[in-house]
């Protein structure tokens, strides 16, 4: 082959370079990444607030049971709170996030007294009131989109009907109709039910949801029971597999207004998040909150260990590139993993139902846990049936640390222009060193960046010799001396 004909097929079989800009590439994938030697992927777990848990059930309509299946967003500076409970959805407000008020009113007496209920669950009355089938409170949001002042705020919950005979019949819950309900309020505390049944495509709780601006879709990951058929080759012989395995996995459908969905027979929709053969045997995935983060998709995972000494939840990473395919990231060490013994967080860890919250350089995420197991279990270690709400913090795009000890590793880029002239990253190095390096399109070094030996969360690069223009490709050779580098952007 011809010097010319070779490099034109090299031409044409190369990768498309991608584009470095003001969204920060973070490394829970190797999307970014072209070669890694010697480094570690290294998941970094939450920081839990001392003061957890910041809100306990202190009224006697919560039954010492709040739970964050619900929503916590920062509005004008006021952090505002919807939670579960098991008579209905309870609403709290906060000007700092750690010490919360319950404001009573009288919406929802509770016998004949104000309180904090905004909506009555159909437990009592099932089929009945404005919200008829309400089982299970799953989120709310504001929606700026919707052109009805009434319907600013939007809420999705769990409907369940029963008994129910029809074509609507969930297929695991024979007898019973299950789906996504939704309301809508003008202000986030006096709600109408919009839609009983908006998608018959979701079968329980712990449904989650994100908004993508750049699609103008809703994504829904709602649970589904359909587990893969290679985990029942595999885990068949085990007695308790048999006996309790529910088969929860996570399915996604999506809607461009939260009414009219892409799926919504029973249990249509695609799985995207499941038990695999890494996870201890009869493992599930209880739900995933799924959030846009710069240019992916970051599941909040939890995984039920369900074992009959041994069952507990707690929350692993994932991530996504559009929003279907997801994998865990790493070697799954929890992101918010469950206490030691003594602490208020031991078994059952719930994500909250949105992004986390920007609190100056620290990312909040809220959860809540209960002091008691979750159904099957066969041991004595479990308490009373209680559940409270906390929070948890990382340092703004610390999810994951591309991690080099002493020794030292290198990360090579994949090509990619940039669109400023400015190149940042994240990184800890205050007792070591990250050193860069730019490639031309060969390889070949082109620049050298002023090392970098302290610990910050923006360190923009200088370098020796200047950069050819942005829209020139380049990689960068990245290396890491005991320290950690977590992300990468350009302005």
């Amino acid at each position: 082959m011809t010097p010319f004909i070779l490099s034109l097929a090299l031409l044409l079989t190369a990768p498309e370079a991608l584009s470095l800009g003001n969204n920060h590439e973070l490394f829970l994938d190797d999307h970014f990444i072209a070669t890694s030697e010697n480094l570690t992927r290294r998941i970094m777990p939450v920081e839990k607030a001392v003061e957890n848990p910041v809100l306990t059930g202190d009224k006697a309509w919560e039954q010492q049971r709040p739970l964050l299946y619900g929503s916590v967003v920062k509005e004008n500076g006021l952090y505002r709170m919807w939670y579960y409970m098991p008579r209905g959805v309870c609403y709290a407000e906060s000007q700092d996030g750690i010490t919360w008020t319950k404001p009573l009113m009288d919406l929802v007496p509770w016998e004949g007294e104000p309180s904090n209920i905004l909506v009555r669950a159909s437990i009592d009355s099932p089929g009945e009131g404005p919200f008829p089938w309400f089982y299970e409170l799953f989120g709310v949001f504001r929606d700026d989109k919707d052109p009805d002042p009434t319907r600013r705020y939007k809420m999705g919950y769990l409907s369940i009907e029963r008994p129910y005979e029809g074509p609507h019949m969930d297929l695991f819950h024979r007898g019973q109709r299950r789906g996504l309900g939704v309301a809508g309020s003008p202000d986030g505390i006096h709600w109408t039910n919009i839609e009983t049944f908006t998608t018959d495509a979701i079968v329980d709780g712990s449904t989650h949801w994100t908004y993508d601006p750049e699609q103008g879709r809703y994504h829904l990951y709602g649970r589904s029971k359909r587990q893969p058929e290679a985990l029942d080759a595999a885990w068949k012989s085990d007695p308790w597999y048999q006996k309790h395995f529910w088969g929860r996995v996570v399915a996604h459908t999506s809607s461009n207004d939260f009414i009219h969905w892409e799926h919504s027979a029973p249990d249509s929709a695609p799985i995207v998040m499941s038990a695999d053969l890494d996870d201890a045997i009869a493992s599930e995935i209880y739900g995933m909150g799924v959030f846009k983060y710069g240019n992916q998709y970051i599941g909040l995972v939890q995984h039920f260990q369900n074992r009959p000494l041994d069952s507990f939840l707690n929350i692993q990473l994932a991530t996504s590139r559009d929003g279907n395919a997801f994998t865990r990231v790493g070697d799954r060490t929890p992101f918010i993993p469950n206490g030691e013994v003594g602490d208020w967080d031991r078994f059952n860890v719930a994500v909250a139902n949105n992004p986390p919250i920007e609190e100056g350089d620290e990312l909040r995420f809220y959860y809540s846990d209960r002091r008691y197991r979750h159904d099957p279990y066969e041991g004595t270690d479990s308490g009373p049936i209680q559940g409270a709400i906390g929070y948890g913090t990382i340092k703004r795009d610390r999810f994951v640390a591309m991690e080099g000890d002493y020794t030292g590793g290198i990360l090579t880029t994949v090509p990619f222009t940039r669109a400023g002239s400015t190149i940042h990253i994240n990184g800890r190095a205050n007792w070591g060193e990250i050193t860069v390096e730019a490639l031309d399109s060969t390889g070949q070094k082109i620049a050298t960046a002023v090392p970098v030996e302290l610990d910050s969360l923006d360190m923009p690069l200088t370098w020796d010799t200047p950069l050819p223009p942005p829209s020139t490709p380049i990689q960068l050779r990245i290396g890491v001396r005991n320290g950690q580098f977590y992300s990468i952007w350009c302005d």
